[in-house]
């Protein structure tokens, strides 16, 4: 790992736990009043810009020509652009959730169709194939062109919202990256989180125990979203200026 992935995946680790703070103070908010509704908005409208200077800057960080101090200054910039990486994965989200509802509402009239037609009985593997595409599409490609849109976002502002980060996030090779940083990162040491020794005596080591493992869950899971990052379709040869600091490049949104 590079010093300069391990700067990328501290700041990840840092932000994202900030982030997460936000959404905490966010539930304990009763909106039981106006006031507490417009301070439940404005918690969240801070978590979102919060979280985009963290992706922002996270993304132009791995650019080796620019310092991180300088890769923060121009995240901050460019934070509410991650607004329209969140709607599209927000799209794809919507779109598999409803098929995932259709699937299984259907499942029966599906079974029927398919023993009529083959006379196969065993439909249980057809259902979970119907699954994993559903989780593919939702979070392989998903991710793979929110991804791609928050890296051209984060280093070319408003320009980064023509056409050919979709091209580039529905390459084959990146989407085979992307969804095997989630299985690592996400999936796999998520079925860890309830996971415990049966050795463990009833005392503080127990908690101490727990708040080591999902600690390092977080970091794990930081470290595959660096390496999404990392993987996402960086901008064709272009001149060296547009990837400068913006002070010196005279860039603006």
């Amino acid at each position: 790992m590079t010093t300069r992935t391990r700067i990328v995946l501290a700041w990840l680790s840092a932000g994202h736990a900030a982030v997460g703070g936000l959404y905490w103070l966010l539930l304990q908010v009763p909106e039981s009043n106006a006031w507490m509704l417009l301070a439940s908005a404005l918690v969240a409208i801070a978590a979102v810009l919060l979280l985009g200077w963290v992706e922002m800057a996270a993304a132009l960080g791995f650019n080796a020509v620019m310092p991180m101090r300088e890769a923060a200054r121009l995240g901050a910039r460019r934070a509410w652009l991650i607004v329209f990486p969140l709607a599209v994965f927000g799209c794809f989200w919507l779109v598999t959730a409803d098929a995932t509802g259709w699937l299984e509402q259907n499942a029966g009239r599906i079974d029927a169709w398919v023993i009529a037609r083959t006379g196969w009985t065993r439909t249980t593997g057809l259902h979970s194939a119907a699954g994993r595409i559903v989780a593919f599409v939702r979070y392989g490609i998903g991710v793979s062109l929110a991804a791609a849109l928050l890296r051209a976002l984060a280093v070319r502002g408003l320009r980064g919202l023509g056409t050919d980060w979709v091209r580039s996030g529905l390459s084959g090779p990146r989407l085979i990256a992307v969804s095997a940083a989630l299985v690592a990162g996400f999936w796999l040491p998520w079925h860890a989180a309830y996971w415990r020794p049966a050795w463990l005596p009833p005392t503080w080591v127990q908690p101490a125990f727990a708040a080591a493992k999902l600690l390092a869950i977080f970091i794990i899971a930081n470290a595959g979203w660096a390496f999404i990052l990392r993987r996402a379709p960086r901008e064709r040869a272009k001149p060296s200026a547009e990837i400068l600091p913006a002070a010196a490049a005279g860039e603006r949104l």
